[in-house]
């Protein structure tokens, strides 16, 4: 049984689901400029490879973050942020047995320059750079392999591997997508089960 792709948990003030589709979310109209976060959580990836892909305007971030089943949704009206040390707390205070040993809690790209950044909800969030990494814009498909067997996150971008961004990765993820309310575009993503451009065995969700 495969869960459809969607982004069921709504994080921050400033998002919202496009027209009614749950596999889109876009950034809701306010003059303060503040991030929010889309999460996929109904799909829970615990082992094995999964493939996702993202289209997307704007500048977005997308990645991986740990499962928080218990996390209020509704106490974060404001701007929110995987990356926010002022949320550490609630989120390591949500950790579980299955996270396992990797201290890699969230992860993310940045379309607008291809960095990655990641964050152990402990001390700051740390960027580091990657072989291969490029930035995206408005109408690119980035799409994410999650290999689990290997501990690595590979990005693509319009069916071209660029590189591993991230490895030492383990225990249970789901995807994740962040937007700004920019005043100068609209921000907005869809997430979807990709084919993976080259043979990997992934599972595609």
């Amino acid at each position: 049984h495969e869960h459809l792709q969607m982004f069921d948990v709504l994080l921050g003030g400033f998002i919202e689901h496009r027209n009614g589709d749950k596999t889109a979310v876009c950034a809701s109209e306010d003059p303060k400029i503040c991030r929010s976060v889309a999460v996929s959580s109904s799909n829970v990836m615990k082992s094995g490879a999964h493939y996702a892909e993202f289209l997307f305007t704007g500048a977005p971030y997308f990645g991986i973050v740990r499962p928080m089943p218990g996390l209020d949704a509704g106490a974060y009206q404001n701007g929110f942020d995987f990356f926010e040390s002022r949320f550490y707390s609630d989120f390591l205070a949500q950790r579980s047995d299955d996270w396992g040993d990797s201290n890699v809690h969230a992860c993310e790209f940045s379309c607008g320059d291809g960095e990655m950044c990641w964050t152990d909800w402990d001390d700051d969030d740390i960027e580091e750079e990657w072989e291969g990494r490029e930035s995206c814009q408005s109408g690119d498909t980035v799409g994410m392999l999650l290999n689990l067997d290997e501990g690595t996150l590979t990005v693509y971008k319009n069916n071209r591997r660029l590189g591993v961004m991230k490895d030492g990765l383990s225990g249970p993820y789901c995807w994740s997508a962040s937007l700004v309310n920019r005043q100068t575009v609209t921000e907005a993503v869809s997430i979807k089960r990709g084919t993976l451009p080259d043979s990997g065995g992934a599972t595609r969700n």
